[in-house]
């Protein structure tokens, strides 16, 4: 029985990691995602985080909010309490990559970054590079964005080697 349970996670880790890794060979059009990502809607739920540095991996959790046409608030519970809001012109960059894939709204998005995607029959993966003249070209690497029906997973890859990877917990 725990050999079965062992190849059952062996497999779905490989399935995974490949999805992940696969992503960035199939650039795609922000018509393309739009009319293949399911649409999202306002949500909360629990999220935890972990924030690698070089040496050093951070990690907390807390509560998420998404308001479908203003952003997302992050209220973290630990390490330390705090809220980050992303609903207003002064996190535009945020803000409009995420109100944009939410409202499959492309224009922002498709200026600043090149999209890519592929999907499975239970879940989706939607990845964002920045272009040349995007403002987060040489500080942002990439964002992967992995679902279902909602958003379960982003990671966030910096040009200095930091790597934020959420995990979020909506439902059952």
């Amino acid at each position: 029985m725990f050999k079965k349970y062992l190849i059952l996670f062996a497999t779905l880790f490989i399935a995974q990691s490949t999805m992940a890794n696969g992503i960035f060979d199939n650039p795609t059009t922000p018509w393309d995602v739009a009319e293949k990502l399911p649409p999202l809607d306002n949500i909360s739920c629990k999220f935890t985080q972990e924030k690698s540095f070089k040496n050093k991996t951070v990690k907390s959790g807390g509560n998420f909010e998404f308001i479908k046409d203003k952003g997302v608030i992050f209220e973290t519970l630990y390490p330390v309490k705090s809220t980050s809001t992303y609903t207003s012109e002064g996190n535009k960059q945020i803000n409009g990559i995420i109100t944009g894939i939410a409202n499959k709204n492309y224009s922002y998005i498709n200026k600043n970054f090149n999209l890519f995607y592929i999907s499975s029959a239970t879940d989706w993966t939607l990845a964002l590079k920045p272009k040349e003249k995007s403002p987060a070209f040489g500080q942002l690497e990439s964002i992967i964005i992995n679902g279902t029906n909602n958003i379960n997973k982003m990671i966030i890859k910096t040009t200095n080697g930091v790597t934020t990877e959420i995990n979020f917990y909506c439902g059952k």
